[in-house]
């Protein structure tokens, strides 16, 4: 009977340092995950894009500003090149219309020729009225110049001729510098009896050829 009961008491024994053992087992913690998770290349390129669009707002409207500013400044630039290449063709195009009615007003004016005596270089008072009217005349236009044409009649040789015919066209070149025109505007040149404004010859015609003529210089 005490055999029995001590070997009961044994088993019992035997059971509970098993169980004081088993619960004695030290806890072992779950590892930690190695390293974070790795990023995906997509991932990537959408931070990187949202990086970019973290751009300061002010800087983003200083850039704006200088990039209307560039723009204005151009646009006035073109502006002025425009205004300046039209009020140069305006210019030219006023120029050459008044060059025209100039020359259109030249083309209408015959200044008077004078007549002389025979043999005579000399201006006659009776011609000096028109020696007037044409110096008046180059006064209101001051662009113009003349060439001071001698001529004579068919009498005499033709070296005589030439000689006089200079005599008479440098009287009126005189004349007209007396009265205040510029000699760089006038020439003078003889044509002796080779140009007569009348073919005839007789005393009437004589007297017409006797002449100094006022031509213009274009």
């Amino acid at each position: 009977m005490l055999l029995l009961l001590a070997l009961i008491l044994g088993l019992g024994v035997g059971c509970a340092k098993k169980v004081i053992h088993s619960e004695a087992t030290p806890f072992v913690p779950l590892k930690a995950e190695s390293g974070a998770a790795e990023v995906k290349p997509e991932e990537k390129a959408r931070e990187k894009s949202a990086e970019k669009l973290e751009t300061p707002a002010a800087d983003q409207l200083a850039v704006q500003e200088q990039e209307r500013k560039i723009r204005e400044e151009a646009l006035r630039e073109e502006t002025l090149r425009e205004k300046s290449l039209k009020e140069k063709a305006f210019r030219e195009e006023t120029a050459l219309k008044e060059a025209l009615a100039r020359e259109a007003a030249l083309k209408k004016v015959r200044l008077e020729s004078i007549y002389f005596e025979y043999d005579q270089a000399v201006i006659h008072e009776d011609q000096k009225e028109i020696m007037l009217k044409n110096s008046q005349w180059l006064k209101d236009n001051p662009q113009a110049r003349i060439k001071i044409e001698g001529n004579c009649d068919e009498r005499g040789t033709a070296e005589y001729n030439l000689a006089l015919g200079q005599r008479r066209a440098d009287a009126a070149k005189d004349f007209l510098e007396g009265l205040g025109i510029n000699v760089k505007r006038m020439q003078t040149i003889s044509y002796g009896f080779e140009r007569p404004l009348d073919p005839g010859h007789d005393e009437a015609a004589w007297a017409k050829n006797r002449r100094v003529d006022f031509v213009l210089i274009r």
